[in-house]
């Protein structure tokens, strides 16, 4: 029952299922948009975290370590 007393009817699953349609398509297209950008800056984050320091980077630091 609604607020004025009168029956809703069940809407059925053709709203569901539209909306599910439209969010699956939306998202694959903004997915397909954006996969390079995506792909660009989760590369670049993963060789800035797995990146090897050089002799003269690790000397650097030992000296930092040092002097504090």
């Amino acid at each position: 029952m609604d607020i004025k007393g009168t029956n809703v009817s069940n809407r059925g699953l053709a709203p569901f299922i539209t909306g599910a349609l439209v969010g699956g398509v939306a998202g694959a297209v903004l997915g397909t948009i954006l996969s390079q950008h995506t792909m660009h800056l989760l590369s670049t984050f993963v060789g800035v975290v797995d990146r090897r320091l050089s002799e003269t980077e690790r000397e650097r630091i030992r000296f930092e370590l040092l002097l504090q």
